[in-house]
């Protein structure tokens, strides 16, 4: 269980920090970079929450380490690439093995509930496409 004094946020892994462009091979691999802009705005989340990344890949391990390694990888990257600290204290990151009891999730293959079914028809829920499978006119349409 998590011990905390912030409340909880919760990050899905693929779609949200990793870029997740490569189809799937397996848990282990991570084949893609990091998300633009996931760095700084994590640090900003930090002053604020608790960001515990939670993922399908986090029932193994070994997963749970690539992911780990990987995140290491891509904060050097991001570092050698100018990329500055804008707090004080070091930036972390949680791996929770289940999902975590959280404030709020941030999931690129979510929708809010907001109480009444009757407005999630299941047919049109079939047509759903993350982020990064829209185009550039379908993610402009969304953020109207």
């Amino acid at each position: 269980m998590i011990q905390t004094t912030k409340p909880i946020l919760c990050l899905d892994f693929d779609g949200v920090i990793h870029k997740y462009d490569t189809p799937w091979s397996n848990a282990e691999t991570i084949s893609d970079d990091i998300t633009d802009g996931f760095f700084e705005w994590a640090e900003q989340a930090a002053q604020h929450f608790t960001l515990v990344i939670y993922s399908s890949r986090s029932k193994s391990e070994k997963a749970v380490e690539a992911m780990q390694f990987w995140m290491y990888e891509q904060r050097k990257k991001w570092r050698s690439k100018g990329g500055m600290h804008t707090i004080e204290v070091p930036l972390s990151f949680e791996f929770a093995s289940e999902k975590p009891a959280a404030f709020l999730t941030i999931d690129d293959r979510a929708i809010q509930f907001n109480g009444d079914w009757s407005k999630l028809d299941p047919k049109s829920l079939l047509s759903f496409k993350p982020w990064n499978k829209r185009t550039k006119a379908e993610l402009r349409k969304v953020a109207e």
